[in-house]
């Protein structure tokens, strides 16, 4: 019960974005450049907020880092045997159910982590998401690269998205000021505060937002294959890894959160920008999201 408490908002603030953009007569364009100053700088916010003051001691890093590498290695491996020997694809629409496979909500897991676990949980879970996304990237730059190698995809490619992304700085911005014993105090932390509270209720909506059941169409066994991966096998896979190095606590609901979110919306934009089945991937993305609402609840009540 105390799960479902936690998500409760995390599902009524959805539900607020999407009948905000359906029925209230805001422009998807709108939430388009609210998506824009979310990603720029309220999450990068939020991610300085809790890591520039948190003693960093208390993590274990080299466990969560095995864990994490551990995770998506696997989960790799699976999603490509299943492509080679069991039900392949063709090449395009391949990329759409890896990034549906591999991909992660950053805004999601750390809105629930703060209902979960406050700042402690926020700060672990960003963390996570740091390495995730430059793993993730690596990931499926590659798999462009192998699959879909004419679209132009390359390494330069993954050096620009990863060393250019606000998440990943904002990780390492508060990490840098933890490090040198300069923290965060002041009219400077007053405003990390201030734009990183906004990030959380501004991320779900835009969540919600991007919600468009008219892509719920195309191929509904690569659809559902990914969500399976993604919503099940992850999380499973996850707890697996999560008993084998003896997680427990904070650091076993951050895993969690990483890898029991659904694909976030860059996925649909980085299909299209490469040649990938961007249709099957926005039916992936928009599948997902409505099914963790059912998922996650379950996963974690099961688990915590």
């Amino acid at each position: 019960m105390e799960i479902i408490t936690a998500l409760l908002p995390v599902i009524l603030a959805i539900m607020a974005g999407f009948c905000l953009r359906r029925y209230a007569g805001v422009p998807l364009a709108s939430w388009q450049q609210m998506s824009f100053v979310l990603y720029y700088l309220f999450m990068p916010a939020l991610e300085i907020k809790v890591l520039a003051n948190k003693p960093l001691n208390q993590f274990p890093l080299l466990t969560l880092i095995t864990a994490v590498t551990a995770v998506l290695l696997l989960m790799s491996l699976w999603v490509v045997m299943w492509q080679r020997w069991v039900r392949p694809q063709p090449a395009a629409t391949f990329t759409s159910l890896y990034q549906g496979a591999i991909r992660f909500n950053t805004f999601v897991s750390l809105v629930v982590a703060d209902q979960l676990a406050g700042d402690t949980g926020i700060a672990a879970t960003a963390l996570l998401a740091a390495l995730i996304i430059l793993l993730v990237n690596l990931f499926c730059v590659l798999v462009f690269v192998v699959y879909l190698s004419s679209q132009g995809a390359s390494v330069q490619l993954f050096l620009k998205e990863t060393l250019t992304n606000p998440l990943i700085l904002g990780a390492l911005t508060g990490l840098g000021l933890n490090l040198s014993g300069l923290g965060l105090s002041g009219p400077l932390y007053a405003f990390v505060d201030l734009m990183g509270a906004a990030a959380l209720p501004v991320g779900l909506l835009v969540v919600g937002a991007a919600l468009q059941t008219d892509r719920l169409r195309g191929n509904w066994e690569v659809i559902w294959t990914a969500s399976v991966f993604q919503l099940l096998l992850k999380p499973a896979l996850a707890v697996s890894v999560a008993v084998w190095l003896d997680l427990t606590g904070v650091y076993l609901a951050a895993l969690l959160l990483c890898f029991t979110v659904p694909a976030p919306p860059s996925a649909y934009v980085l299909a299209l920008q490469k040649g990938g089945d961007s249709d099957t991937m926005a039916a992936i993305i928009t599948a997902q999201t409505m099914l963790s609402a059912l998922t996650m609840p379950i996963i974690f009540s099961l688990v915590l």
